[in-house]
């Protein structure tokens, strides 16, 4: 029998799509055989990230109506991996949520994890999830209304699956964010999955759907090494092993990165020093100036 996750947020922009794609690269490199599946009706963008948008002929909902066979959806990523599209047509709203059933029921038993990548917020799709996966895994940014949605979800899925909590993007030392501290303290760390750093690597490798080419995501990869081994042996990791992460992710920089960051101070320091419009410019709309 195969272990569904379902990974959700309480909005969109945390970067709960990207954790999935990561987690199951991640989870495929370490032996297990893993299916991702596009649960986001409506809005699907995981294939852009895993890059394989122009091999997807087929989607999940196409399989549960008979138009194809499983083989036919399911596009493999790379050894151990398999990924399924969602539909874009259809939402959670407008789907037979019977004919999806189909779908689980013929992947049952043929990997060891089936990831499904959920809407944001509430909705059908966190209900037919709460009634179908093995656990939940929520993302969770370091702002206050992340940690609100966030602690929102949870109490929706109280009592019905087991709920992990996974903070994404933290940073070192910046008092615009919550601190890791902050977040440790927020959760029952007994539900802590961990905490992945910001990284610019990270960035750049899923806006070009690289994850599943590129083997080396630096302090991000270790994060998620570390994720991957809390959610298959459910091993608990101290704060310490986050914390020395998130900082050295504040130093991880290319040279590229580096020349970018500079001239982009250096853009905010000539703007700082000239600002606009200059001292005595005259505005004028329709015959209309002022000051």
């Amino acid at each position: 029998m195969s272990r569904l996750t379902a990974i959700m947020s309480g909005k969109g922009g945390v970067g709960k799509t990207t954790l999935t794609a990561a987690l199951g690269i991640t989870l495929a490199r370490m032996g297990k055989k893993v299916l991702l599946l596009d649960g986001d009706l409506g809005l699907c963008n995981l294939d852009l990230i895993l890059g394989v948008s122009d091999r997807v002929r087929f989607n999940m909902y196409d399989m549960a109506l008979g138009k194809c066979f499983s083989d036919e959806v399911i596009v493999p990523v790379e050894t151990n991996l398999d990924f399924m599209a969602g539909s874009s047509e259809y939402t959670w709203d407008t789907v037979f949520e019977g004919a999806v059933d189909t779908v689980l029921e013929d992947m049952d038993g043929q990997y060891d994890y089936i990831l499904l990548d959920c809407p944001a917020g509430l909705g059908r799709g966190i209900t037919y999830a709460e009634t179908h996966a093995n656990d939940a895994i929520i993302v969770q940014v370091p702002t206050r209304s992340s940690e609100r949605d966030a602690h929102r979800l949870k109490k929706e899925l109280s009592g019905k699956i087991p709920v992990w909590i996974i903070g994404n993007e933290f940073v070192w030392n910046d008092e615009q964010f919550l601190s890791p501290s902050d977040f440790v303290r927020s959760v029952d760390v007994r539900d802590l999955l961990g905490i992945v750093p910001r990284t610019v690597k990270a960035g750049t490798l899923s806006n070009q759907g690289k994850f599943g080419t590129n083997s080396d995501w630096g302090i991000f990869g270790e994060a998620m090494r570390i994720v991957a081994k809390n959610y298959v042996h459910f091993r608990f990791y101290p704060q310490s092993t986050w914390n020395k992460l998130i900082q050295q992710a504040r130093t991880e920089e290319t040279p590229a990165d580096s020349s970018v960051n500079k001239k982009k101070q250096q853009e905010k320091k000539s703007l700082l020093a000239h600002p606009w419009p200059p001292d005595g410019y005259t505005w004028s709309v329709a015959g209309t100036s002022w000051r």
